[in-house]
């Protein structure tokens, strides 16, 4: 338990390093999107604002994971998807504003000329954009360390944010040097759409798990294979059940094991598969193992017996 605390914690440390730059790259594209009204700058600005809410539901899930590890909690992994959720749907909610009116000034006045006008505001995307390749590469290392799959998920989605800030760099310079209207819109729906990206496997997984249906095939075999390799004919597998909620997997086994078997030796097993199953995934968050008689082990053993006093 204290070295699941400590990747947790580890894991922690490398999500809020990355949360703060993504708070002084928001803060950065903002300031110079409102200077410079440019709708390509605002569009990234409400990019930086999504990932940034991502990343403090997944800081603030870790955290309270630690506090909470040996107590099982239902609220702990819903927090993270309905925090995202609620964020999420702030920030797109308050984008649309401005992204509306830009639509409708494209639509009706044709003669207008573009809102991003200076090259030299591709500087600003570019150091986000080093931000970004920045937080990628924190990210990589921690998950090197901890081997939390939840950091794996954050420095790829880095590593296709720094691909969004080279676009919008290029769609800067290229919008202003042009004075095109379809290159900044083009470059405004890119942008829009690496913001939408974000937040589609939020909406995803909370729509799953509110359903159930968030099941882990891949993950249920690896656990079963694990089993059958650790413990061979000693138990029988009834069934593996792995659903994931937020960043974390809930897992339960179900086994067959002697009638005779102690609750010693029960309690051993248990911890060894808790041990095991955590080997395979560091975010399965509880295991619960539930153990059953195997009543065609009971009924061999009386069908010997009966027929050794037959014998007699």
């Amino acid at each position: 338990m204290r070295e699941i605390s400590y990747r947790f914690r580890e894991g922690f440390d490398a999500v809020r390093i990355v949360f703060i730059v993504s708070v002084a790259g928001f803060v950065l594209e903002l300031v110079f999107a409102v200077i410079s009204h440019s709708m390509i700058l605002i569009t990234d600005a409400a990019h930086w604002a999504v990932d940034g809410a991502l990343e403090f539901t997944t800081m603030m899930a870790l955290y309270l994971v630690m506090k909470v590890l040996k107590r099982f909690s239902w609220g702990v992994l819903f927090f993270e998807l309905v925090l995202a959720l609620l964020v999420s749907a702030i920030v797109i909610g308050t984008y649309m504003v401005p992204f509306m009116d830009y639509i409708n000034s494209y639509v009706t006045e044709p003669g207008a000329g573009v809102t991003t006008s200076n090259p030299f505001l591709a500087l600003v995307s570019l150091i986000g954009g080093v931000l970004t390749f920045y937080a990628f590469s924190c990210l990589r290392k921690a998950y090197a360390e901890t081997g939390l799959e939840i950091l794996k998920v954050e420095y790829m989605h880095a590593a296709i944010d720094t691909i969004a800030s080279a676009l919008v760099t290029i769609g800067i310079i290229v919008t202003s040097l042009t004075q095109s209207k379809s290159v900044e819109l083009l470059t405004i729906i890119a942008s829009l759409l690496f913001m939408f990206h974000s937040v589609a496997d939020i909406v995803e997984d909370s729509v799953k798990s509110l359903l159930g249906l968030n099941i882990d095939v891949e993950l249920k075999y690896k656990l079963m294979t694990v089993l059958s390799e650790r413990f061979g004919e000693g138990i029988k597998i009834r069934d593996v059940d792995v659903r994931k909620i937020g960043s974390f997997y809930i897992t339960k086994v179900e086994i067959y094991v002697h009638p005779f078997t102690t609750i010693a030796k029960l309690h051993r097993m248990r911890l060894d598969i808790m041990k095991m199953f955590r080997e395979v995934n560091k975010m399965i968050y509880h295991v619960d193992v539930i153990f059953y008689p195997d009543t065609e082990v009971k009924r061999r053993t009386r069908s010997i017996k009966r027929r050794a006093e037959e014998k007699l």
